[in-house]
């Protein structure tokens, strides 16, 4: 029997705020101790950030680190000037020893020595600990090369229930099929101030959205590539409808053609731009962190499936953070030790974490999800327990492959809804992708074949 593996990503899930700084290191005191370097991109919730500057302050501070006479540097590096950042760091030798990093980074890079196997520096119980669709995700050929910090699902359907109401709709039926989500989207824009019915994802944002709607695909082996990444599966009756479904929208002018923020960013629908919106589980932190006036009236649901059936099934992809040890890193022992620290001790800090995050963010450990399960005010979130009931078990963690897969599907999805024909564009890509096969472009499978 064949297994088939996804590597969970968030590639691009999280927007970044601008500029550059450091932290953690750079106003505390430590003596002589070894500085460890570890370098993330700025999360938009900055109770993200927050929370890791204080455990890593508190880490730097515990006996764990004195007395093994080092401590954690914290930088923080924009996504835009991240490749730049890095290339001087490794040409000065001060590249980053510890990386938080979305997982579909990790197979392709961790078999040519980017990465160090995280197994020779961790406890045992830390990967057993995980849950078994992560651990299927952060292990290549038998190690471990990426640690945990959380998953997140998406897409999620969010929505105005005033603007449902105002349009004759049912605020507690949201659509259910892709073309309901056109026809609501339609009914929203005739019967209410709103220039625009929804907005959905365009521009190369759509090379990791499309992930939620391809992941639906009960037809493809592997995303858009079969399960050893041999063959392409693009010129299918599953792809032109949903490519039918985005030519709908833009065509009949249902969503702005330049959207107004991020894939990342719910201010859209929370500011009342457009009364219908596509996001992923961090949507709700920052509607409550952000927005809590605008609680009661956003409600969320699945996202519409193309045969409009949505309950057991897969509605969404799942993405997430980990930390990985950079494979020429000086200290893998102490980059080890305060993973395991952080992400797999004391289940507390995690709870905490998804706690301040407004229960946005999910458990990657079993220790954690019972933890969760412990706590009244997660258990009595009504959107932990959508997710936790409804999403979550059936969603299915992006692909691994390499960008440039995902690339050329979004430019032809763009293709498509600038009005360049369905099939057409269909054909083209299908053609592409297999040139790409053939040339070598996608790489080899990393996780071997059974």
């Amino acid at each position: 029997m064949k297994k088939k593996l996804f590597a969970v990503a968030m590639g691009g899930v999280l927007a970044f705020s601008m500029g550059m700084f450091i932290a953690c290191g750079g106003s505390e005191n430590y003596g002589d101790r070894t500085p460890v370097r570890l370098w993330c991109q700025p999360f938009t919730e900055i109770e993200t950030q927050e929370w890791l500057e204080a455990e890593i302050k508190e880490f730097n501070f515990s006996d764990t680190a004195i007395e093994g006479d080092y401590y954690i540097e914290l930088r923080w590096v924009t996504e835009d000037t991240w490749e730049a950042t890095l290339k001087g760091a490794q040409s000065a030798g001060t590249q980053p020893e510890i990386t938080v990093l979305n997982y579909a980074e990790v197979a392709l890079n961790s078999l040519d020595g980017k990465y160090t196997a995280l197994d020779d520096y961790m406890s045992e119980s830390c990967f057993t600990d995980l849950l078994p669709n992560v651990e299927a995700v952060t292990n290549v050929n038998g190690s471990h090369y990426v640690y945990p910090w959380f998953v997140e699902p998406y897409s999620i359907l969010f929505y105005s229930k005033s603007a449902f109401s105002a349009a004759g709709l049912d605020p507690d039926k949201a659509p259910k099929s892709w073309d309901e989500l056109c026809a609501y989207a339609q009914t929203l824009k005739n019967n209410t101030n709103y220039d625009y019915g929804i907005a959905m994802p365009n521009n190369q944002q759509l090379g990791w959205v499309a992930w939620g709607f391809v992941a639906q695909d009960e037809t493809a082996e592997y995303y858009l590539l079969n399960e050893d990444w041999s063959k392409v599966n693009v010129n299918t009756e599953f792809h032109k409808n949903l490519f039918t479904m985005f030519e709908t929208m833009y065509s009949k002018n249902l969503t702005p053609a330049a959207a107004f923020s991020s894939y990342n960013e719910i201010y859209p629908l929370a500011q009342e731009y457009v009364p219908m919106a596509l996001g992923g589980s961090w949507s709700i932190g920052q509607i409550k962190n952000n927005y809590p006036q605008k609680l009661d009236d956003i409600g969320y649901a699945v996202c519409p499936t193309m045969s409009g059936v949505t309950v057991g099934k897969t509605t969404a992809a799942m993405g997430g953070w980990g930390m990985a040890i950079d494979g020429k890193a000086q200290h893998p022992e102490q980059c080890g030790e305060f993973i395991e620290w952080l992400l797999g001790g004391d289940t507390r800090r995690l709870t905490d974490f998804m706690s301040d995050l407004g229960y946005s963010k999910f458990a990657a450990r079993q220790s954690v999800e019972t933890a969760l399960a412990e706590l009244p005010q997660a258990q009595n979130d009504p959107f932990y327990k959508f997710v936790s009931e409804q999403i979550l078990p059936y969603a299915k963690a992006e692909p691994a492959y390499k960008w440039t897969v995902s690339e050329k599907y979004a430019d032809a999805l763009i293709k498509a809804s600038r009005g360049e024909g369905v099939e057409a564009t269909l054909r083209a890509l299908q053609a592409d992708l297999e040139k790409t096969l053939k040339a070598g472009g996608q790489g080899e499978y990393p996780f071997g074949k059974n």
